[in-house]
């Protein structure tokens, strides 16, 4: 549907036996929350979406500079449930059964995810809270042991333009701490990119040429700068901007941190040096994301219609590459399903595309279709919802005295 900007859709893993030609059921949507108001130039495009590790929120981050918090609707949550249970019950039993119209989701021959569903009405989201950053949001992260059960773990992270590293509380909105990167001026310096180490004690930014640590408990400067290269020319090391972090969730300290100068580095949490450098996008990288097990690295970059999965616990080599549409420099997020089977990833072209990772090479999945640039996807940590935010900048253009609209490049 045109102009839907954050949307939920039902997908189940594993999955019952559906047609191959139907398509998800898209249980709710979000659109005048980010169509309402002055909107900047270009429209409010919808930078990604990420679920809260306990899966009851949805955050995102829009080109208004703002932070929006989606409570999950209780009726979609229970109906997702009900669609778990179904598929539980028909792989014991005799295969039957769906999930009172809510969307499924199956392998067909080939072993790729195909959609199936009925036909629910989509529900209005509404924002259950705002935070306004003041300047474009570079990254932001979710508390890692975040439960809506303990309001005490209920906080957020966010670097933006200009900015210190903040800590959000995500309940009222509050800010609760702020983190300040200096540079060689002693002037503030922003991060770019942002990342809760797994035990959530300590906070790891990205800057230019630099990763820094903060303690979350001591507010303010740093207690630890690690260089990634001497100088911007220098040969050894990993230049650029540290465009995005992700540590591996094996608890190894292994963390992975992309460069805007195409490089993605393997580090480890008690040692400053690289222990690999991989290096074979075409433009900057976006994302990089482990599997669950830890033994493979997924990333995608800007300008680069590939995602390369690289094995990182042998040879440090590609092993495979997902293709998507991604020829401008805008964001397009990804994201992998928990029993890591399957990749999900968003597209310029407006597709939500699904690959199998296990088994031989095949062709991908189109779960679902709209007009825009599908920006993000994030899959519900426990229950089987998958969220979408979709859009991308548009500005008037004249030719022959009539008003035309073209696709931007949302740069970053």
């Amino acid at each position: 549907a045109p102009g839907l900007r954050v949307g939920l859709c039902a997908v189940c893993l594993p999955m019952p036996t559906a047609p191959a030609d139907s398509t998800l059921v898209s249980k709710c949507a979000a659109f005048d929350a980010f169509s309402a108001g002055k909107r900047p130039a270009g429209g409010n495009v919808v930078r990604g979406v990420r679920w809260s590790p306990d899966g009851s929120c949805l955050l995102t981050a829009s080109e208004d500079c703002a932070l929006r918090v989606f409570h999950l609707p209780s009726e979609v949550a229970h109906d997702a449930y009900a669609t778990t249970c179904a598929a539980v019950e028909a792989e014991r039993g005799d295969g039957s059964g769906g999930g009172d119209g809510a969307a499924t989701a199956s392998e067909n021959g080939n072993g790729a995810v195909t959609g199936g569903g009925g036909g629910d009405s989509e529900e209005e989201l509404r924002p259950a809270l705002r935070i306004d950053e003041g300047e474009s949001v570079y990254d932001y992260a979710w508390y890692p042991l975040m439960s809506a059960h303990d309001p005490m773990t209920c906080c957020l992270l966010s670097t933006s333009r200009g900015r210190p590293v903040h800590l959000w509380d995500a309940v009222s909105g509050t800010l609760r701490a702020s983190y300040v990167g200096f540079n060689h001026l002693d002037e503030v310096d922003a991060a770019n990119s942002v990342v809760f180490e797994p035990s959530g004690r300590f906070i790891y930014a990205g800057y230019e040429r630099a990763v820094r640590v903060f303690d979350v408990t001591r507010p303010g400067r740093a207690i630890e700068t690690r260089p990634t290269a001497a100088t911007r020319k220098s040969r050894d090391g990993q230049r650029g901007l540290l465009s995005c972090l992700a540590f591996s969730p094996d608890g190894s300290g292994l963390y992975a941190a992309g460069s805007f100068a195409g490089s993605i580095g393997l580090y480890v949490d008690n040692a400053k040096a690289h222990v690999a450098l991989l290096g074979g996008h075409t433009g900057g990288v976006t994302q990089v994301q482990f599997t669950p097990d830890g033994l493979y690295l997924l990333s995608g970059a800007r300008r680069d219609g590939r995602i390369i999965a690289w094995d990182v616990r042998n040879t440090c080599q590609p092993v495979a590459e997902y293709v998507r549409s991604s020829p401008t420099n805008q964001r397009i997020g990804f994201d992998l399903s928990r029993d890591g089977s399957h990749l999900f990833t968003g597209s310029r072209d407006g597709c939500v595309l699904a690959y199998p990772l296990h088994g031989p090479p095949s062709e991908p999945t189109t779960l679902l279709s709209y007009a825009d640039a599908v920006s993000g996807v994030s899959l519900h940590p426990s229950l089987p919802l998958l969220a979408v935010s979709v859009g991308e900048r548009t500005f008037p253009l004249r030719f022959g005295g009539k008003r035309r609209s073209e696709g931007g490049e949302g740069g970053e």
